[in-house]
């Protein structure tokens, strides 16, 4: 891993640890789930307050989320900050975003965020602490969304969001439209545009440390969005980096943005502070091969 690189990782969970299929969702289930062999390996990596955490969940897709979330941050830490897996400390900032809490103040630091959706799982992070980072996946939802268009009208159904844009993120994405598409595929152009200003206002806020109900929420706005293509089921697809940023009136030239598709219903944001950190190609990370060998768990 090179340093000086932003380093993107995605584990996808819809092939590992399998579930048994319609199982009521309940802690029960999930504590059944949790005795497979392949499950019982994952967890006993975790310290025993994380462990628990993920046998907590009520459906099995939400405990397998947390699990692969906590084993990227603890593959991170160990391998950027060069510590033992026991001593990869995951804590909280003062703004309850994840972070590496090292036992003495002066070993070696690092930044990271998570974000998870449908199946997937992203980690961006860097060496050092004075690069901010965010990531967001988002997944459409095309069988709950597109009733609810077609049956209120897309600009009803994109104005109930105005808490989380602005009035004229709000005018771009009512505006938007592909000529000479049908009904139905426009519609579905236009919800891909939608979600494609959420991944990266979401990004963007997560950099910043806050959440979406932050106060100055509507004052962020990006202009000129352009929705990547989508590609094949499990591959990355097209990157798109020229968003305009602005706040409260005046351009954000100080944050590097990109945004990714991959398969045909997923998008990732990454916002990251630094304009001079490459951002590094993500890389589909394997439990086996990339996360479980570790020498130094007892």
């Amino acid at each position: 891993m090179d340093d000086a690189n932003i380093f993107r990782w995605l584990l996808n969970v819809g092939e590992i640890w399998p579930s048994p299929s319609n199982v009521d969702p309940n802690p029960k289930s999930t504590a059944v789930w949790a005795t497979n062999p392949d499950v019982k390996k994952a967890l006993d990596l975790l310290p025993a307050h994380e462990h628990a955490k993920v046998l907590r969940f009520y459906h099995i897709r939400d405990a397998k989320l947390s699990l692969a979330s906590s084993l990227l941050k603890h593959r991170a830490i160990a391998d950027t900050c060069h510590v033992p897996w026991k001593d990869s400390n995951v804590g909280e900032d003062k703004n309850r975003k994840p972070c590496y809490k090292p036992p003495d103040p002066a070993q070696p630091k690092m930044e990271f965020n998570v974000s998870h959706h449908g199946t997937l799982v992203a980690l961006v992070g860097c060496a050092g602490e004075k690069i901010k980072l965010g990531v967001d996946i988002v997944q459409m939802n095309w069988s709950k969304d597109y009733p609810m268009v077609v049956k209120s009208g897309f600009e009803s159904w994109a104005t109930t969001y105005e808490m989380v844009f602005s009035q004229g993120e709000i005018a771009e994405i009512v505006a938007y439209s592909v000529p000479g598409s049908s009904s139905q595929d426009d519609i579905r152009a236009k919800l891909r545009h939608f979600y494609a200003h959420w991944c990266l206002k979401e990004a963007y806020v997560k950099m910043t440390g806050e959440a979406l109900l932050a106060p100055w929420l509507k004052d962020l706005e990006f202009r000129g969005v352009r929705v990547p293509l989508p590609s094949q089921a499990g591959q990355l697809g097209q990157i798109n980096s020229d968003v305009e940023i602005w706040f409260r009136g005046v351009r954000v030239t100080d944050v590097k943005m990109e945004l990714q598709a991959y398969g045909e219903d997923y998008m990732i944001g990454t916002a990251s502070s630094s304009l001079d950190r490459p951002l590094s190609e993500f890389r589909n990370m394997r439990v086996d091969e990339d996360i479980y060998p570790i020498k130094d768990v007892d």
